[in-house]
């Protein structure tokens, strides 16, 4: 007996669709089976040293190595020598010293220093000049959650004195995954984040159409070439984020749930640290408002802040001395060397207030 017209197109229709997902299943298999087809191409040395981590993010891989050299903002040549050591610390000390005070310094980029070599490091300038045992651990693109979590992860491996917290402008970036969506600043990759109440989520901040990637590789493959064929793909928002903290500040909703969020995490750190060690704070860069509610923050939290390193840099940029590298923000030796002197009176008064060896 023929089929009606209607059964035809009903037929038609069922079997397109099985086709469809057939298509879809081998096809999600093939990108989940092979993932560096939907996968970034990795960073160039020396900032190819992060690995994935579910729990951190990331972390650093131990034991990475790079030796070459890089330019400074001056555009001139300078030789690298990299390394991080034990647990991915850029500065692994003796733990089990008990002649002098064990310092761990904490932070981004600016603490991991990749763009600087191993003797040149501000903490191992500090180390050269203070009775201290050093201790220093930073990943490119860590929030101060991140950083909270990886302190808590080691702690008890280290037992430092003293914390030296280096934080970033660019952290409350970093600090909430709808803040980073909107921004020109992007690290989109998993990560942690300390919720206003203490607690822990873990969110992908990333927009169309790469938060559809964790759903479906297959998708974010075709839907990527799209966005790659119009010009549309990972550009920045017309009016990002940056602009609106600047021009609005906390009237800037997904900035001020960002400082309170942030805030949750100083919290935190002064709990973990309670009795055990003292902490000090710096802020690596003089963006505002971001700098002022980091000091902000440390006046709230009874938190000493080692205030103005930008202001501190300033003279010495302004009579030609070139201190940074080529990206224009993190330090060259000589950005170093100056970060070093300027932190050092502040951890020489947190040491002596502890009643420890040499201090």
């Amino acid at each position: 007996m023929a089929l009606s017209l209607s059964r035809k197109v009903l037929f038609s229709l069922i079997a397109f669709g099985i086709g469809l997902l057939l298509v879809f299943a081998v096809g999600e298999l093939f990108f989940r089976l092979f993932p560096q087809t939907v996968s970034d191409p990795p960073a160039p040395p020396p900032y190819n040293y992060r690995v994935p981590d579910r729990s951190y993010g990331w972390l650093v891989q131990e034991g990475y190595r790079h030796t070459g050299e890089l330019r400074d903002k001056c555009d001139t040549l300078y030789p690298l020598s990299i390394s991080f050591g034990k647990n991915g610390f850029r500065k692994w000390g003796n733990p089990d010293v008990t002649d002098r005070p064990k310092v761990l310094f904490l932070g981004d980029s600016y603490t991991a220093c990749a763009q600087t070599s191993d003797d040149r490091l501000f903490y191992k300038l500090l180390g050269d000049s203070l009775p201290i045992e050093v201790f220093a651990f930073g990943a490119a693109g860590y929030s101060n959650a991140q950083q909270y979590l990886v302190l808590e992860k080691f702690f008890d491996d280290v037992k430092p004195d003293l914390v030296v917290w280096q934080l970033c402008c660019n952290d409350f970036i970093d600090n909430y995954w709808e803040l980073e969506k909107v921004a020109g600043y992007h690290v989109r990759m998993r990560r942690p984040y300390v919720l206003e109440d203490g607690s822990v989520v873990h969110k992908l901040a990333a927009e169309y159409p790469r938060n559809v990637k964790p759903y479906s590789h297959f998708l974010y493959y075709i839907l990527k070439r799209i966005a790659e064929a119009q010009g549309t793909f990972d550009q920045p928002p017309v009016e990002p984020a940056e602009k609106w903290i600047a021009e609005k500040n906390l009237d800037y909703e997904p900035f001020a749930r960002s400082v309170r969020m942030t805030d949750a995490v100083f919290k935190k750190m002064k709990t973990l640290l309670a009795g055990k060690a003292n902490l000090l704070v710096f802020d690596a860069d003089g963006f505002q408002p971001q700098y002022d509610h980091f000091a902000r923050l440390c006046r709230e939290n009874d938190i000493p802040f080692a205030d103005g390193l930008p202001a501190y840099l300033q003279p010495f940029e302004g009579a030609g001395q070139c201190i940074r590298t080529d990206d224009g923000y993190h330090w060259n030796n000589r950005g170093n060397e100056l970060a070093a002197a300027f932190l050092r009176p502040f951890i020489e008064k947190q040491l002596a207030t502890q009643d420890l060896p040499g201090f």
